[in-house]
């Protein structure tokens, strides 16, 4: 009985259409520098701030200022920022209709003095030279109007992180422009545009209401006729996510990823559900009492396992048994993914960073 697993091995060109290879950027050869005003918008980012300043000031790299927008922490960030060089930016009370995050880099766009912006989360950082790289690969690029954006890689420091599997790669797939024929879009942590660009474009004032503002903005930036490049932040550019647990993590991509899906193309959104399906059929077919071939299931198990190592090592640091095992990231994903879409059928928001959202 062969059927069944030829029926689901039609889900492995689903995963390659969504991502073929993710490149990243060059080691850094020189120590060339642009006129560049960094951005970090921050609410109650304490702990993650020192490890990304502290990235920005072991770099050869001298950005002409780094601002911090203080999105009315009630920790300890503005000191921080403060004490590590940072010029803090008080963020003004949240107008009506704007989301935290594109309020704080309106405001540290508005007073920036570099010709060109790097907006970064406060949970990302710069491994060794990876803001030179960043740099030289912009100027390799030679475009007056691109517009950069980094997926980081994600550092995985907790177990329960590895749950995480699924919404890398989708989010990958879904941003990034890395598969057959999708087109490289933005993502949110990371930003690096001409100041005239941004403003001709509207900047964060024009997407200033949506949770995903990076989609949004790349619609924009594409329309404007400049250039999206897409890249992996393996070796430049890396984030550690979630430290503060199962919940924090979950609460996370709740709020982000049934707007993700809402937005991307319908091509993105098939070829995912194709690839799912086909993976989700592969592990229930091998465990059900009847023999449906198991064989080849098991042959097309660790066809799939292949291809999510290849897709996984380019993303993330996750382990060879959480794709081994890559039914539980999946029922992961699925399990918040509904979640998302109850809340959102239901008109109900999810608290994040004492905001709703």
């Amino acid at each position: 009985m062969i059927l069944p697993a030829l029926l689901c091995a039609t889900g492995l060109p689903a995963g390659f259409l969504l991502i073929q290879r993710v490149p990243s950027c060059p080691p850094a050869q020189s120590h060339a520098t642009i006129s560049l005003s960094i951005v970090i918008p921050a609410r109650n980012e304490q702990d993650n701030l020192p490890r990304l300043l502290q990235s920005i000031a072991a770099s050869a790299a001298r950005p002409a200022e780094i601002l911090v927008v203080d999105d009315a922490s009630t920790d300890n960030t503005a000191l921080i920022a403060q004490s590590l060089g940072a010029t803090v930016i008080a963020s003004a009370p949240l107008p009506t209709g704007w989301t935290g995050k594109a309020w704080a880099c309106h405001q540290g766009a508005q007073r920036a003095i570099g010709e060109n912006l790097l907006f970064l989360d406060a949970d990302t950082f710069f491994v060794k030279d990876g803001l030179n790289g960043l740099i030289a690969r912009w100027l390799r690029e030679q475009d007056p109007r691109l517009v950069m954006s980094l997926l980081p890689y994600h550092v995985i420091s907790d177990q329960y992180e590895q749950l995480s599997l699924f919404f890398n790669v989708l989010m990958a797939a879904g941003a990034g422009g890395f598969g057959v024929i999708s087109k490289p879009r933005l993502f949110g942590q990371s930003l690096l545009i001409a100041k005239g660009t941004y403003f001709a474009v509207g900047g964060h004032a024009a997407v200033r209401g949506f949770v995903l503002e990076n989609l949004n903005l790349a619609t924009l930036i594409r329309a404007s006729g400049s250039r999206i490049l897409c890249l992996s932040g393996r070796g430049t550019l890396h984030m550690r996510m979630f430290p503060e647990g199962l919940g924090q993590m979950s609460d996370s991509w709740t709020k982000a990823f049934i707007h993700g899906a809402a937005a991307s193309d319908g091509f993105i959104l098939t070829s995912a559900v194709m690839w799912i399906s086909a993976l989700w059929s592969t592990a229930l077919l091998l465990i059900v009492p009847r023999d449906y071939g198991r064989l080849g299931l098991a042959f097309v198990y660790l066809m799939f396992s292949s291809q999510l190592v290849y897709l996984a090592r380019q993303l993330g640091s996750y382990r060879l048994l959480t794709v081994l095992l890559y039914p539980l990231p999946l029922a992961y994903y699925c399990a918040v993914f509904g979640r998302s879409a109850a809340r959102r059928a239901l008109r109900r928001k999810t608290v994040w960073r004492g905001r709703e959202v």
